[in-house]
C-alpha cells in the first residue's frame, strides 16, 4: 500500500510539471500502461487529476482546492522567520519584514541590528510609502492600476534633501525598482539612514511583501550596503519560493 501511495505521490508531481500522457506516466513509473492508467484513474476518481479529449492528465480541482485552501494558513511573519534570522546574522545589520494592508506598507517583523544605534522603525508602524525602501519595493510590483491609485493618493512629505518630492520622481523611482529588482532609499526618510528592500512574492507572481537590509551612516555606506543584494534576493526569493513562487513565474503585469 505504502508504494502505491508513493507512486501516485511521484505522478501527482510529474503532471505538476506538465500535463502528461498514460505513456509518459507509465515511462515515469517504470511500469506497464495498464498500471500507470489503474494509478491514474485512482487520482482522477479522486478530482487529483483531470484528462481531457486526448487522454493527456493535469491537475485536479481538488488539488488546486487544497493548495488555496493551505495557503490561506501560511502567515507571511512565521514562514519568513528563518530566513530572516538567517540573513541578520550574515550581515550583522537591522533587517525588516513589511507587508500591504489596505493601501498602507506595515512592518510585521523586525531583527535589530549587533550596534548601539536603534532604528526608529517598529513592528505595526507604517512605512511611508515615498521614502522607505519597504514600501517602494512592494508599490513598485503592484499591477499598474493599484500602483497608480496609491502613488496619485500620496502627501509628499520631504524628510530630508534626498526626500522623493512628486508623483514624477516616485514613478519613476518606482521604474527604476522594478527594473533593478529591489528598491533602494539613500538619505530620504533619515538623513543618516540607507536601505535595500526586495520584494516577496506569492505563487501567482503577485506582491505579497518586503524584506529589507537598513544601516546607518556610521556603520555602512551605500556602496558597500548594494554588495549585500544578493544576500537580500537570497533571503526574499527563498520566501517567496515557500509562498510557491518560482524564478519564471509570471508577475503582476506592470
Amino acid at each position: 500500500m505504502s508504494q502505491t501511495v508513493q507512486r501516485a505521490i511521484r505522478v501527482l508531481g510529474l503532471i505538476a510539471e506538465r500535463p502528461s500522457s498514460i505513456e509518459r506516466v507509465a515511462s515515469f513509473m517504470g511500469t506497464h500502461r495498464s498500471t500507470a492508467l489503474r494509478t491514474l484513474q485512482v487520482l482522477e476518481a479522486e478530482q487529483m487529476v483531470a484528462r481531457d479529449a486526448h487522454n493527456v492528465f493535469r491537475l485536479g480541482r481538488r488539488v488546486i482546492s487544497l493548495a488555496n485552501a493551505a495557503l490561506e494558513y501560511i502567515d507571511l511573519r512565521t514562514v519568513a522567520a528563518p530566513f530572516l534570522t538567517k540573513l541578520s546574522h550574515e550581515v550583522e545589520h537591522t533587517i525588516h519584514l513589511a507587508m500591504l494592508e489596505a493601501d498602507t506598507v506595515v512592518y510585521i517583523d523586525k531583527r535589530e541590528a549587533r550596534q548601539t544605534v536603534r532604528m526608529y522603525s517598529r513592528i505595526g508602524n507604517s512605512a511611508p510609502l515615498h521614502c522607505t525602501g519597504v514600501a517602494k519595493a512592494i508599490v513598485a510590483f503592484l499591477p499598474a492600476e493599484d500602483r497608480d491609485r496609491i502613488a496619485g493618493d500620496i502627501d509628499f512629505v520631504v524628510h530630508t534633501e534626498n526626500t522623493l518630492a512628486s508623483l514624477d520622481e516616485y514613478l519613476k523611482d518606482l521604474e527604476s525598482t522594478r527594473d533593478r529588482g529591489y528598491a533602494i532609499d539613500h538619505l530620504e526618510h533619515e538623513p543618516w539612514v540607507n536601505c535595500i528592500a526586495a520584494p516577496v512574492f506569492e505563487a501567482s507572481g503577485s506582491v505579497l511583501g518586503s524584506v529589507s537590509i537598513t544601516t546607518t551612516t556610521l556603520s555602512c555606506d551605500l556602496e558597500t550596503l548594494l554588495t549585500m543584494v544578493p544576500r537580500l534576493f537570497e533571503t526574499s526569493r527563498g520566501i517567496s519560493r515557500e509562498f510557491g513562487w518560482t524564478d519564471d513565474a509570471d508577475r503582476t503585469d506592470p
